[in-house]
């Protein structure tokens, strides 16, 4: 979104807040902000495709590029992650989409033709208290 005078909070800092938890923290906002775009998605889906734990979740572009995002990724959104191989997700999704049409069949077959979505998968960690998370992020945005 163009939103050139958007600013960030950061909420609940300590004196012994480290730098490792403020990036951490950014990581975090940023992910939940996803995920609650992934949530209205998926409220507004007339189809099953979006529905909870259909399908996979690829991550793709500058964050994926990132360990630290990728794993916050995986933790939050709860479900495996597929970071792909390969780079210009965007121009080759477009480029899916259009030879779909042109030969009159589906993205999904026109991909898998072509070798794309493959990628390493990252489970999430049991041991992340998810719903917390998110629960707190939503306290703070409101």
């Amino acid at each position: 979104p163009n939103r050139p005078d958007a600013t960030g909070t950061i909420a609940g800092i300590r004196t012994d807040t480290g730098r490792e938890q403020l990036a951490r923290a950014a990581f975090e906002g940023v992910v939940c902000g996803l995920l609650d775009g992934l949530d209205a998605l998926r409220a507004a889906a007339r189809v099953p495709v979006l529905a909870e734990g259909a399908g996979r979740t690829m991550l793709v572009g500058g964050g994926a590029r990132s360990p630290a995002y990728q794993r916050i990724v995986a933790d939050l959104a709860g479900v495996d992650i597929m970071v792909s191989e390969g780079v210009e997700h965007v121009a080759a999704g477009a480029c899916v989409q259009a030879a779909a049409v042109l030969q009159g069949t589906t993205p999904e077959l026109v991909a898998s033709q072509w070798g794309l979505g493959t990628g390493r998968t990252l489970t999430p960690a049991s041991d992340v208290d998810r719903a917390a998370i998110r629960t707190r992020y939503a306290e703070v945005r409101q």
